[in-house]
């Protein structure tokens, strides 16, 4: 019984440290998403394996236990993770469509014409066309004396 816990555990901490240095270099994307963080999904294992194992223990399995515990707390963390880093994504590109929004505001003249006046947001930042920023959209009124005629 003692050589089938030794070997479980070796196995065990063997597929762990294996996966743990050949998960060590950053991934390189070509979608500029974030990669995978792979120390949740480490602690996962390793807790799903002492779980597993106390379980397995106790039907003297102690060895598959062990396997059976990490593989499924690693695939539940695993999932949780790539959720994170899709979520993550979708956020990103939501805040790259809003930073980059122009909005066009129509400035009436006195003489009845009217001025298209140009702001661009960026980081919830109104710039106007002679360089000058609201924190706020600006109202028609609030142009006229610069754009106005």
């Amino acid at each position: 019984m003692k050589t089938t816990l030794r070997k479980a555990v070796s196995v065990v901490l063997t597929v762990i440290l294996l996966v743990a240095f050949s998960g060590c270099c950053e991934e390189h994307r070509s979608d500029h998403g974030k990669p995978i963080r792979l120390s949740p999904i480490y602690t996962s294992a390793i807790f799903g394996a002492i779980v597993g194992g106390i379980v397995g223990y106790q039907s003297e399995e102690p060895g598959e236990g062990a396997g059976v515990g990490a593989v499924l707390f690693g695939v539940g963390a695993l999932l949780g993770e790539i959720d994170r880093a899709n979520e993550d994504r979708d956020c990103e590109h939501e805040d790259e469509d809003e930073d980059h929004d122009e909005v066009v505001i129509q400035i009436r003249n006195d003489n009845g014409s009217e001025t298209p006046v140009v702001l661009k947001r960026k980081h919830g930042t109104y710039f106007g066309p002679e360089g000058e920023h609201y924190d706020r959209l600006p109202t028609e009124e609030q142009l006229k004396p610069i754009y106005g005629s």
